[in-house]
């Protein structure tokens, strides 16, 4: 190993493996964590080998209780004649490195004790980050810095539009920002790609713009046709629920317009027939109460609702943001994501021969749209129908050149099948253990050594690992943020403050006295 490339720091221990180094740091020497180091090859001279740290220990023989540094301690002295027989052992995971045909493989034995260990400069580092060779197809964006460098770290979106990407990260940790500068940089690729997102929070307006469109989810709901999901608007229940059921698939089959006058008389000509209710008191009393809900509840069912071709406004808008947060209606949010996902990716497939479409859809909350079985937030047709439409776009639109990116902040809540899906993954910080565990099983990662990375990032640092990432190791980036995502307009104390001062005199109180000495 040449002096200009690195500079030793340390030595290998006994104990190391082909995955797992171990090492002695040099006095002078400075270790940190999560930084890049080198080894040579065992048995490839000249060949250097990555390997990143996870974790450093200092260890001091005298300071073992029972020994005289404790002792001393206890006196409030310190031991100084101990510090000589202390030392530092670093803990990092072997990456692996290029062969001689510039493949990229993982290190096949362990390193032996007394190898060197040494710090590269960035120029020797540079090398690992960007491959000499590169897919021919690939359309790199630059997303941010690799940690504590100048080296850029690019996420190839052809690969996101033919597989999918997980983004999981706390709240605050950058998931919408990185999706917002994403987006934005995208603006000025050539050729642009095209994005479609989910935005649940109204956050994404400013990408306005760089030429994206905004609107409203509702102009892309359709109307409900599933005889379910009109019994379950209609908030009706046990033989009631099944009654309308079986009176808008009874019209449905008939060819006639369902509408509340006809479901009404339906369900008549089925309690006729005297099956589910036999006396005529019964009978009067359903049906009354179903006219009651079908009044009170049903205006939604005569309303004909055609949306807006989402394929169109794919095709002439750069960015088509569905805003979610113009209403509180889970039940029609749920129905407008399935229309658009089943829509775009038939189109993808029906223009599969011709090569003419591709798109990325990104997806806010993508718990709330794919929830793991037992979290789901109530049970419903439409929650069943979204869920099994994300399933299938997840298996099968990658494919037809339709990408998911798949966005959330409770990685244990979405449902494992379709974070399995996805061959990229942007990791934000993360501390929940089950939400590690989420990441390390169903995605590609493959080292307990990612509970060691996640819960130390800093804001706007994420780990970037997979296919759309053409670094063939793990990285931490540094994310280069242009645009911030759109919260609130202040901050809960300012409101407080507003609301305070725009309260009665009743409510008035000053800060620190009670009412009846304020009054008195």
């Amino acid at each position: 190993m040449s002096e200009l490339d690195a500079t030793p720091v340390g030595y290998a221990l006994s104990g190391c493996t082909h995955d797992f180094l171990r090492f002695v740091v040099m006095e002078d020497a400075r270790v940190k964590v999560n930084h890049f180091y080198f080894i040579d090859h065992p048995v490839k001279p000249g060949t250097q080998v990555l390997v990143r740290t996870f974790r450093t220990q200092p260890y001091n023989p005298e300071m073992i209780t029972g020994r005289t540094g404790p002792l001393a301690g206890k006196k409030g002295r310190r031991a100084d004649y101990g510090k000589r027989l202390e030392y530092t052992i670093a803990y990092a995971e072997i990456l692996g490195y290029y062969d001689e045909k510039g493949r990229w493989r993982m290190m096949e034995m362990a390193p032996s004790p007394w190898d060197y260990v040494y710090e590269p400069n960035e120029d020797a580092l540079r090398r690992f980050f960007i491959p000499e060779k590169m897919e021919s197809d690939a359309l790199m964006l630059e997303i941010g810095k690799a940690r504590g460098t100048n080296i850029p770290v690019y996420i190839d979106l052809n690969a996101v539009a033919k597989g999918h990407m997980f983004v999981a990260g706390m709240t605050r940790s950058g998931k919408s920002s990185f999706i917002i500068n994403l987006v934005a940089k995208a603006s000025r690729l050539k050729p642009r790609p095209h994005f479609v997102i989910f935005d649940i929070r109204g956050e994404y307006n400013g990408l306005r713009r760089y030429g994206a469109n905004m609107l409203p989810y509702t102009k892309f709901t359709p109307g409900i046709s599933d005889p379910k999901t009109i019994a379950d608007k209609l908030d009706l229940k046990g033989k009631e629920r099944n009654l309308v059921i079986e009176a808008v698939r009874s019209l449905q089959s008939e060819d006639t317009p369902v509408n509340r006058d006809n479901i009404l008389e339906k369900v008549g000509e089925i309690l006729e027939q005297g099956v589910v209710y036999k006396t005529e008191t019964s009978k009067k009393k359903a049906l009354a109460s179903i006219n009651w809900f079908l009044e009170n509840k049903g205006a939604f069912i005569d309303k004909e609702s055609k949306p807006l071709d989402v394929i169109n406004e794919i095709k002439n808008n750069f960015a088509l943001i569905l805003d979610f947060s113009v209403d509180a209606d889970i039940e029609a949010q749920q129905r407008t994501a399935k229309y658009v996902l089943d829509h775009v990716r038939n189109y993808a497939m029906e223009r599969k021969d011709y090569g003419d479409f591709a798109c990325i859809i990104a997806i806010e909350e993508a718990q709330y749209f794919a929830p793991e079985r037992g979290v789901e937030m109530r049970e419903s047709s439409a929650q069943s129908q979204v869920k099994a439409s994300m399933i299938e776009t997840a298996s099968q639109a990658g494919g037809y050149n339709v990408g998911l990116i798949l966005m959330t902040q409770r990685p244990a809540y979405v449902l494992k099948s379709t974070i399995s899906q996805c061959n990229s993954v942007a990791c934000f910080r993360l501390k929940s253990g089950n939400d590690q565990d989420a990441i390390l099983q169903y995605t590609e990662y493959g080292s307990e050594r990612l509970k060691d990375y996640l819960p130390g990032l800093a804001d706007h640092e994420a780990m970037l690992w997979g296919l759309a990432v053409p670094t063939p190791f793990p990285i931490i980036a540094e994310i280069e943020v242009e645009e911030y995502p759109q919260k609130a307009v202040a901050f809960a104390k300012s409101a407080w403050e507003k609301m305070e001062q725009n309260a009665g005199p009743k409510n008035k109180r000053s800060s620190g006295l009670p009412l009846h000495l304020m009054e008195s």
